[in-house]
């Protein structure tokens, strides 16, 4: 059976394309740091608690890291704006055993926040504060706007539902379908295209590349969680991480600045403009 598992680990190291061999180097962050995101100047790098309770900056230029907000769910996919300088997110409060949550900006140049909306049970796409043109996944559709007009769609047929989608200064849209792969498309969903067979926390690494998680396990254990990057134009697949790392989330900006961590909190760099 161990012989067994570690053929399959072998196949799947040979799946992703030759180890790109990009050093990458730990960031001096607090212990137990998850889910980052990563501006698009790559100059902010924001990250949270494992259960995404409260919400932490850390400065890309002098490695200082400062405190956002302290709240339940601060943590939980909050969003720059277009420029960088805004952060939106959402809080949580339970009342009477019914989940509600607000709306907060948080101004990097400042330092302070506000309230944008009240607590609320109602559902609020905070993509749609920080940029003109944004995609996000809505389970079963993608929601795209785009030169003003927005529109809901399923690029891929047959799906069963989407994640991780963003779009792309140029306004290709990036986005995972759990059943069948990674793709790119269209802003509108025209012309997908396929780049991997599966993959989690893709992200726009540059005018033609993204990066993405692909794990695997035996129903029990992860055998393989590398972070890859794929070429759009060409469908080229660079492994970016050696195979003892299991990485956990991955986040990037289109500088060519990758930020990933490892399945035990612990976060890494390293950019594609080293190749």
């Amino acid at each position: 059976m161990k012989k067994h598992l570690l053929s399959i680990a072998a196949a799947l190291s040979l799946a992703f394309g030759a180890y790109a061999g990009l050093p990458y180097a730990p960031l001096a962050l607090p212990a137990g740091a998850h889910h980052p995101v990563l501006s698009p100047d790559g100059k902010t790098l924001l990250f949270s608690s494992d259960n995404h309770r409260g919400l932490k900056a850390y400065s890309m230029t002098d490695g200082t890291v400062s405190e956002i907000d302290e709240a339940a769910s601060a943590g939980f996919e909050p969003v720059f704006s277009t420029d960088s300088r805004t952060i939106y997110y959402r809080t949580a409060e339970m009342r009477d055993g019914l989940l509600y949550r607000d709306v907060r900006a948080f101004n990097i140049q400042s330092g302070k926040h506000r309230q944008l909306a009240k607590a609320t049970r109602e559902h609020v796409n905070i993509a749609a504060l920080g940029a003109a043109d944004y995609a996000v996944a809505d389970y079963q559709d993608i929601c795209v706007r785009r030169n003003g007009v927005e529109k809901r769609i399923r690029p891929v047929a047959d799906s069963h539902s989407y994640l991780w989608a963003t779009l792309s200064s140029e306004g290709q849209l990036l986005f995972s379908e759990p059943f069948q792969g990674v793709f790119v498309c269209d802003a509108d969903g025209n012309n997908a295209k396929k780049l991997l067979p599966k993959g989690d926390f893709t992200s726009w690494a540059g005018k033609d590349k993204i990066i993405a998680v692909v794990t695997y396990d035996d129903g029990y254990v992860v055998l393989s969680s590398k972070l890859v990057m794929v070429d759009t134009r060409t469908g080229e697949t660079t492994q970016l991480t050696d195979d003892d790392m299991l990485v956990g989330e991955a986040t990037a900006s289109e500088t060519g600045t990758v930020i990933f961590s490892d399945i035990n909190g612990n976060m890494f760099i390293l950019n594609l403009n080293d190749r």
